[in-house]
């Protein structure tokens, strides 16, 4: 379907898709998708548009608005927006781009943490998966043998995915950060029974606490004061379903500072105290 929009060529493809109940409750899906050429002129100032949008731009420059600041995208870099509030994009020069208005499951949250993490403006490792993803979806849309709405989900979801951990490519230096976390981790996992802060991991890390939160964030997914937690968290499950330790004895080998901070954590969790969760069977 041809575009008639100001500042879109006429080779430029729009498509419209309509998700049923069942995808509505349960999936990912998409709301529209098109592959734009644009020229300068193009400027698309609109209230809402009841999705998010997902727009890999393949040449040329794209900008956007987001809190009156503007900021321009280029050939490489996938740019995420919410469109269920009033939203604003142009081109001073040209572009084009592959992209989805997409909607449904637990979409908005991933978008917030996308957005968290990463902002609006992302620069994937692996574009052109991320294209290549993008382009599955249209011609899902446009073609006259759609994928079954599951699969279309799943691509959405391995769409997000990309976006959430971009895990730009390593510069130089940079080799040894995958080694350097995994010793880390090593070292949580032997040290659960001990103050272990950000700043000590940092330190054994030889970095600065910043660069270390974010390293150790890129490859774990995890930052590292949650990444103790869970590892806490996973070990006392251990304790409690294959030895006879008291809970008490639980909470001082993992590293809670008490039995009562333990239980409280334990229990806000996974929903039940320590002791139910051992009687529990696997």
């Amino acid at each position: 379907m041809k575009s008639t929009e100001l500042g879109v060529l006429r080779k430029s493809e729009v498509y419209f898709s309509s998700p049923s109940q069942t995808a509505k409750k349960l999936y990912y899906y998409p709301v529209s998708a098109g592959h734009f050429f644009c020229v300068k002129g193009y400027h698309l100032i609109r209230n809402n548009y009841n999705s998010l949008l997902i727009t890999h731009i393949i040449d040329g420059t794209f900008t956007f608005v987001k809190d009156g600041k503007h900021t321009t995208a280029r050939a490489g870099d996938t740019v995420i927006l919410d469109c269920y509030k009033p939203h604003e994009y142009y081109t001073n020069d040209s572009f084009e781009s592959i992209w989805i208005h997409i909607s449904g499951a637990n979409s908005f949250d991933l978008f917030q943490e996308i957005e968290k993490n990463e902002g609006n403006l992302v620069k994937c490792r692996d574009i052109n998966h991320v294209k290549k993803l993008l382009f599955r979806i249209y011609e899902g849309i446009s073609g006259d043998n759609p994928p079954t709405e599951l699969n279309m989900s799943l691509d959405i979801y391995k769409l997000f995915a990309e976006l959430l951990n971009p895990q730009s490519i390593k510069c130089k230096g940079e080799s040894n950060y995958e080694d350097n976390i995994q010793e880390i981790k090593s070292y949580i996992s032997e040290n659960l029974n001990e103050s272990i802060t950000v700043q000590k991991l940092a330190d054994k890390a030889h970095m600065s606490t910043s660069h270390f939160s974010r390293v150790f964030k890129q490859q774990t997914g995890f930052s590292p004061y949650d990444y103790v937690l869970i590892t806490r968290l996973n070990k006392a499950k251990y304790f409690l379903q294959k030895t006879e330790m008291t809970v008490a004895a639980i909470a001082y080998e993992t590293g809670f500072n008490s039995e009562s901070n333990f239980i409280c954590f334990f229990t806000e969790n996974e929903g039940i105290s320590p002791g139910k969760f051992r009687n529990l069977k696997f």
